[in-house]
């Protein structure tokens, strides 16, 4: 149980505890003293956590210096992802990895400092440091005295009348060299900078600091530094006058890395009003739960300090069991999983969720629990670590049938493909990897040739099974329903082994596991995950298969190398599964996984599979057309000009907008170049400047050129025909799907271009396209999340929506509704989601800036709670970090407190619209999990080929397009129920004809 807050006041003592660098320190004590108290018996590494703990101790029941705190925070980096990464990407990039015996052992010190009754504090984009000047500083304005406990001179900035340090190496009790307790204050700052310490971060921005590859000025010291400032009293003003000083090599440095100077200082000086998420009010310190933290002592198996602890509290230790979460047999870091509450059901209308948890039976008195199971893997699989000298290369069939039956009896299995493209659809199988356990994973090499010299140069390696023996033998084990299996990005790995024939089923994805979990968060790819949670820097593809033009394909990496990065893929994969599936029901995010990522997964997989037909010759004459009209809007854009230019020269541009024509808004890259990016020039065109206008109409057509008509030819399939776009399921915050290679989802719709393209996209012979769009999704779903009387009643009615706005807002009959009238309420209904602002308007509609700030003011007049609901979710979003779909999905925006006004504001932007766009998102993926059964039953061969935003595109027989259209309409409309009855009804405009333009 957490501490119950309590105002910092006069008179209290403010630990701030520098968690990370004092894990550092713990581990490098540790590894100096007897390494038999550095293991658990299991082998976990954890004496950095038992010397962690003793002094955490220490300051719990007696502070330090004399002192007992009132309020104690232990504050931890969360990663090195700060903004000085943003400000200055070298930052820090010289530091080693950690320790490898330290790794597993950064989650155990989080929860040390639970089993204490304490909060572990820690913040995105934010270092401890950080947290710490801001924790100080707010103390300090409440009249409290802080002591700050680390041995970083970085903190030394903070330093003042009530404000001191304490070096934790100081005062460690035993041994011969122990120092005496050494409180440092403002005259150690003295000592040791030369410089009081309101200068500390002057004379760092001079001296720089290699540690964390702060450049600093070259030549210049600390204490040479110190006489700089003390000589010119701040870093400004010496850089401003660094002419006058004598020594010529001082001098050239300082004049020749000023701006080092400059970024050097933001690098060292101390964030202090950080928006921190842990009050200070909520760190005080009160006495611990002593069974608790008993039991979690016991776990880690620290006799002496389990002994203290227990004297210290009056409790009998013996009588405290060991924490289960922590036991050897287990692992460590994630509680048990809750029990599943009403998300962690699938809804009536899902149906069971997918077999793969073994023993389903009724289990046996004294077997433990689908939750404690689910812990003690999670535990083990952080706990465990990484050994590839146990993975084994199979090479004999009998060997591969062993492992495929010891899965089938265990239940579950973690698999991976190996393949020699990115392109599943033509992708050769190279091997598969599987694992069974942590580090009880193999690998089976299928087609690895020589690498172009000795006796096997250019030929199939011995000693492989052969392909089709081994496909047959793992056939039976990935279609079998009663065996689970587990992959990252399982889609292509289900694409690639289905075109040798294995329907792979049931399944299970970390990778959509962890987007359900954490979309917003951070990246979603294996090795990211593979940090962030299990503290493991997993091998790089570069690392065995090179870089750039020597990069060899896999077929061609060494056997060893290869059975050692394809078998860490199945072991990391494994072990991510075992981490995040207890999350999915512990935090409620268990039916957005099985109903709206898991299911779609086989979808895509076959919508991918299938492919759609192109018009060659029609891209071909489009192309034609593109590169004339680009050569006349190069002619325009000279005329313009006044000289022949490279259009496609950012520089050239950005020197003739910026810098000869002097158009306002200009802005420089860290390169010292104009930036000519689209948003800068779409604003000097709205302004009205023409050649902005010319340039983007310019890029317009290259791009159409570059990434459609020339290129779509180029993805046709050898052998079907067919262009195979690939669907990315988590990469978008909100959960909208995106596509690549080609990416169909881009293609503009609202020019007569980008209209053109699509009417490349045609049916096969005897065929016809059907294209089936939900109309007005998202404001239909602002008018119910929003709750509009006005808006809902109108969708009810089957009104014009814009139309009726326009009446609202102008006191203008629908009847009489003049066709401009229409399009400005048109262009503000959709603005106002997206967050349309006045100057914005007022171009898009070509009237007066103040004209479109009334048109925007009159209607939140009129519709009061769309700006309710607006500063409702950014109330919400600031408070959690992130906001939910009707259907539970989570989309986090953790900038959204962040200082910088215009990071603030779009994530702000973002997060209104995302409950909108994501709830939108989620409805599709609802149809399109449900349409293909739909269909068959109503013995239609329909086949869905492309998902667009709000949009499905099937192909069908002429002959039952008829037919197929208002099955379509029904799964669409009818796809939020039963989970989700929505008062404004869904409408889906739906056609179909020979090519997709005119279906749509």
């Amino acid at each position: 149980m957490s501490p119950s807050p309590r105002p910092v006041q006069p008179g209290d003592r403010v630990f701030l505890v520098d968690g990370s660098s004092f894990v550092f320190r713990a581990y490098f004590q540790s590894i100096n003293q007897d390494r038999k108290y550095n293991f658990r018996s299991d082998r976990l590494p954890t004496g950095a956590v038992r010397l962690f703990c003793t002094k955490l101790f220490q300051f719990v029941r007696d502070g330090a210096v004399g002192i007992r705190p009132t309020h104690l925070a232990i504050i931890f980096d969360k990663s090195e992802d700060s903004f000085r990464k943003e400000l200055y990407p070298a930052y820090k990039a010289n530091r080693s990895d950690p320790p490898d015996e330290l790794i597993p052992q950064f989650p155990l010190m989080r929860e040390a400092v639970r089993a204490f009754g304490l909060i572990p504090v820690e913040q995105s984009r934010y270092e401890a440091d950080d947290l710490i000047a801001t924790y100080a500083v707010q103390a300090v304005e409440a009249g409290a005295e802080v002591l700050i406990v680390s041995a970083d001179k970085d903190l030394m900035q903070l330093i003042g009348p009530k404000v001191a340090m304490y070096d934790p190496a100081s005062g460690e009790s035993g041994g011969r060299g122990a120092r005496p307790e050494r409180r440092i204050g403002v005259g150690e700052v003295l000592e040791y900078f030369g410089v009081p310490p309101e200068k500390v971060t002057d004379v760092q921005a001079l001296a720089g600091d290699s540690t964390d590859n702060v450049p600093g000025v070259p030549g210049i010291g600390i204490k040479t530094a110190a006489q700089l400032i003390a000589e010119y009293g701040d870093l400004e003003t010496l850089l401003s006058r660094a002419g006058e000083i004598k020594q010529p090599k001082r001098r050239e440095s300082l004049l020749g890395n000023a701006e080092a100077a400059r970024i050097s200082k933001q690098l060292v000086t101390l964030v202090r009003d950080v928006s921190v998420e842990v009050p200070l009010d909520d760190l005080v310190l009160e006495q611990p739960d002593a069974a608790r933290l008993i039991a979690f002592l016991k776990a880690m198996e620290f006799t002496t300090i389990t002994r203290r602890v227990a004297e210290a509290y009056g409790v009998e230790a013996s009588a405290v069991e060991a924490d289960a979460r922590l036991a050897p047999s287990g692992g460590l870091f994630a509680p048990a999983a809750a029990e599943p509450a009403e998300d962690a059901a699938a809804p009536a209308d899902e149906g069971a969720p997918a077999p793969g948890a073994p023993g389903q039976a009724k289990a046996a008195p004294g077997t433990p629990t689908p939750s404690a199971l689910a812990s003690t893997r999670a535990q083990a699989a952080r706990a465990t670590p990484v050994d590839r000298t146990a993975y084994r290369a199979l090479t004999d069939l009998a060997e591969l049938k062993a492992w495929c039956a010891k899965a089938a009896d265990q239940g579950y299995l973690a698999f991976d493909t190996e393949t020699n493209s990115l392109d599943p659809m033509q992708a050769d199988l190279v091997g598969v990897s599987l694992a069974l356990a942590p580090n009880e994973a193999c690998y089976i090499p299928l087609l690895h040739q020589g690498a172009g010299d000795g006796l096997f140069s250019e030929g199939l390696l011995p000693g492989q099974i052969p392909s089709h023996e081994a496909i047959a033998a793992l056939k039976g084990v990935l279609e079998d329903k009663g065996v689970l299996k587990i992959g990252h990005n399982v889609k292509y790995d289900q694409l690639v082994l289905a075109r040798h024939g294995i329907q792979v089923a049931p399944i299970d994805c970390t990778m959509c596991m962890s987007y359900a979990l954490d979309a917003g968060r951070n990246g979603h790819g294996m090795d990211e995950l593979s940090v962030l949670h299990l503290g493991h820097q997993p091998i790089a593809f570069t690392e065995v298969a090179g870089k750039g033009k020597g990069q060899i394909t896999f077929d061609k990496v060494p056997l060893q190398a290869a059975t050692d990065y394809a078998a860490e893929d199945a072991d990391v994969t494994l072990r991510l599964w075992q981490v995040l599936k207890p999350r999915l029901a512990a935090e409620g995010r268990t039916t957005v996984y099985e109903t709206l990522e898991r299911p779609l997964i086989a979808v895509l997989a076959r919508m991918e599979s299938r492919g759609i037909a192109i018009d060659k010759a029609m891209l071909a004459r489009l192309s034609s057309e593109f590169a004339q009209g680009a050569a006349r809007v190069e002619d325009e854009i000279a005329e313009l000009a006044g000289e022949r230019l490279n259009v496609g020269s950012p520089k050239q541009m950005g020197d003739i907008l910026f810098g000869r024509m002097g158009l306002p808004g200009g802005t420089k890259t860290a390169t010292g170049m104009w930036s000519t990016k689209a948003t800068a020039l779409e604003e000097l065109a709205e302004q009205g400047h023409k050649l902005p206008q010319k340039i983007l109409e310019w890029r317009q057509l290259a791009k159409l050129r570059s990434t459609y008509t020339d290129a779509l030819p180029n993805y046709v399939h050898p052998q079907t025909k067919r262009v195979h776009t690939s669907y990315a399921l988590a990469a978008t915050t909100t959960g909208r799907l995106s596509s690549s290679d080609p990416n169909l989802q881009n293609i503009p719709v609202r020019t007569e271009e980008g209209r053109r393209i699509r009417r490349a996209f045609v049916a096969e012979e005897g065929n016809l396209l059907i294209s089936a769009d939900y109309s007005q999704i998202e404001l239909r779903l602002l008018a119910e999340i929003a709750d509009i009387p006005a808006l809902k009643q109108a969708f009810q009615d089957g009104l014009d929506i814009h139309a009726m706005t326009a009446s609202e807002m102008f006191n203008v009959p629908v009847k009489d509704m003049p066709g401009e009238i229409r399009r400005r309420a048109k262009a503000i209904n959709f603005g106002i989601i997206y967050g349309i602002s006045a100057f914005g308007l007022a171009n898009q509609l070509s009237i007066p800036r103040e004209e479109a700030g009334q048109y925007i003011k009159r209607y939140f007049e009129r519709f009061p709670g769309i700006r309710d609901y607006m500063e409702e979710t950014k109330t919400f979003c600031r408070e959690h970090g992130y906001v939910e779909t009707l259907f539970g999905r989570r989309c986090h925006y953790p900038d959204i407190a962040a200082k910088n006004p215009s990071i603030r504001a779009f994530n702000e932007r973002a997060a209104i619209n995302a409950r909108l766009q994501g709830t939108a998102a989620d409805i599709i993926r609802r149809a399109m999990v449900r349409m293909e059964d739909a269909l068959a039953a109503a013995k239609l061969s329909a086949r869905m080929l492309l998902q667009v935003h709000d949009e499905l595109v099937f192909e069908v027989s002429e002959a039952e397009a008829a037919a197929t259209l208002p099955v379509v309409r029904h799964v669409m409309e009818s796809a939020p129920a039963p989970a989700v009855e929505l008062a404004v009804p869904l409408k889906v405009d739906g056609r179909a004809a020979r090519n997709w333009e005119e279906a749509h």
